[in-house]
């Protein structure tokens, strides 16, 4: 790697100083990523790239990163006209500052391009909750149309649809994220994951292999997400594509599109994520892209939580923004394994099974994990009955507080809760017994009015385990001692009336993570099972 000519102190002075630049803007907002600084001053931007090499990504001597703004420039122009303006040197004068444009040592080189007011970019649509389906239809057609349509990918091109090819991204990603284990990527999700993708692999081979014969591996965008999509009145523009590396340019166009999906589904917006992903199908006439997008929108998750880990940990960066990073970076995570695990259908989780088997603890262990939310019954009765939630009811209250109404009340509540979170995560988890057929057939009703799939989770244990257990219990842990562990055990129906495609047993004995690490092994497979049943 070339040391750069100045120091990165030099750099950062220059670009944050309002005299810099030739119309003297009153402030200058530095934005850094991993990989550049970005000097926001309206109606310009400068954008200069940073010497770093991450293997996918190589920007360390004066002439690589020459080259790749050359190439972001030229490949940037047709999808975002008038945006991308000119190449400016940055010098070192015969007085040793540094300087843009004008005469002396070129030391680096800036991108300058038009500034897009915030107010156009599709992300700040989004955090404003101000975006129409009808407005993202036309932009993904308009996309289309610029990009798509008429597009006959050479065979050389192809190739990065193929599984070998695909699996140098996967194998890299793998890699380069094992230092973040424990830190932004849980060790589970670190190794169902990769259980996924080979399993992925195995299982879709023959599929990919057609696919890239078919050409629906073509020369798209590669980084297709909502802060690189802006539009205003019926102006659209799509910009900062990937220069830096074909193989993440050449992609099969259901890549593409999972890349917006899962940008969408983590700002809560399942609905705008279906919305995208039937229009671009629709416009291409891929009726088969479904099948792939659960996993690209897993692969692409994933990278954007090796990315904002790579920022998280980066020392250049301010310690706030680090925080922010690592945070996002655990999020996408998350979003990665639920991908993994259930797919994108919206799922409602129960939890379920008698006293003492670990319920409570192992559905927490799981929305943990998943980053979705769980609902419990316990706390939520006492809601209800206008109680706290967090301290053991009154004694004399309990036969009210259980009685079938209450319940009754109670599980439709959980239900009603568990939907309203649906549209926002794609899944939720709600954790309770269970232990009443009415109870489980009233989920099953109320779930076949919408379009969501239940999975019911019945743990379960010896009963002297159970026992010992809620022996062990701390007053306040539970409403539910050793009484009412007595009295109710004998009256649990298991739920044999459940069909298999709704039932996954489990056995509770082992610790709460070694259940929740099965419990995911199990769920994941069963996805992807269902996924290719039809072959």
């Amino acid at each position: 790697m070339d040391e750069p000519r100045y120091t990165p102190e030099e750099l950062l002075r220059l670009l944050c100083t309002p005299e810099t630049y030739p119309h003297r803007p009153s402030q200058v907002r530095l934005v850094q990523t991993h990989t550049s600084y970005v000097a926001l001053v309206p109606p310009w931007v400068y954008k200069v790239k940073k010497p770093v090499n991450f293997g996918f990504l190589d920007y360390s001597t004066l002439e690589r990163r020459r080259y790749f703004l050359q190439r972001e420039y030229e490949l940037n122009r047709a999808l975002a006209p008038g945006i991308y303006r000119r190449i400016l040197p940055i010098v070192r004068t015969r007085t040793g500052e540094l300087r843009l444009g004008g005469r002396g040592t070129v030391v680096e080189y800036a991108l300058q391009m038009r500034y897009i007011p915030q107010e156009w970019v599709l992300r700040h649509r989004l955090q404003q909750g101000n975006v129409r389906a009808s407005e993202l239809r036309r932009v993904l057609r308009w996309l289309v149309q610029r990009l798509h349509r008429g597009q006959e990918p050479p065979p050389e091109l192809r190739q990065w649809g193929l599984p070998e090819r695909l699996r140098i991204s996967t194998d890299e990603n793998f890699e380069q994220t094992r230092p973040f284990v424990g830190m932004t990527l849980s060790a589970l999700a670190y190794e169902q994951i990769q259980a996924y993708v080979e399993a992925f692999y195995q299982q879709a081979d023959t599929l990919l292999r057609r696919r890239a014969e078919e050409g629906w591996v073509r020369a798209c965008h590669g980084d297709l997400h909502s802060e690189h999509i802006a539009y205003h009145g019926r102006r659209v523009l799509v910009y900062d594509c990937i220069e830096f590396n074909e193989r993440f340019r050449y992609i099969d166009v259901a890549n593409e599109i999972a890349f917006l999906a899962m940008d969408l589904e983590y700002y809560g917006r399942v609905d705008l994520a279906r919305v995208a992903v039937q229009t671009f199908a629709q416009e291409l006439g891929d009726r088969e892209l479904w099948r792939l997008l659960d996993f690209y929108k897993c692969y692409r998750a994933y990278v954007r939580g090796k990315v904002e880990s790579m920022r998280g940990t980066a020392a250049e960066v301010a310690e706030a923004e680090r925080q922010e990073a690592l945070q996002r970076a655990r999020r996408y995570f998350q979003l990665a394994l639920r991908y993994a695990v259930l797919g994108s259908v919206p799922t409602v989780v129960v939890v379920m099974g008698g006293i003492g088997v670990g319920k409570s603890t192992v559905a927490r262990h799981l929305a943990q994990e998943l980053g979705i939310a769980v609902l419990s019954s316990d706390p939520m009765r006492k809601c209800l009955a206008g109680l706290s939630p967090y301290e053991p009811s009154p004694e004399w209250m309990r036969p009210l507080l259980y009685a079938p109404a209450v319940t009754q009340r109670t599980y439709r509540t959980l239900w009603e809760s568990a939907l309203a979170a649906l549209p926002r995560d794609g899944a939720a988890i709600v954790d309770a017994t269970f232990a009443r057929r009415q109870l489980r057939e009233l989920f099953v009703r109320l779930s076949q009015r919408q379009p969501v799939r239940l999975l019911f989770v019945e743990l379960s244990a010896p009963y002297e385990v159970l026992r010992r257990r809620v022996l062990l219990r701390q007053p306040g842990d539970s409403d539910a001692g050793i009484r009412e562990f007595e009295r109710l055990f004998p009256r649990y129906e298991p739920p044999h009336e459940l069909p298999a495609e709704m039932l996954l047993r489990c056995d509770a004995t082992a610790a709460p993570q070694e259940v929740c690490r099965e419990l995911v092994q199990r769920l994941r497979e069963r996805t992807l099972a269902q996924l290719f049943a039809a072959e």
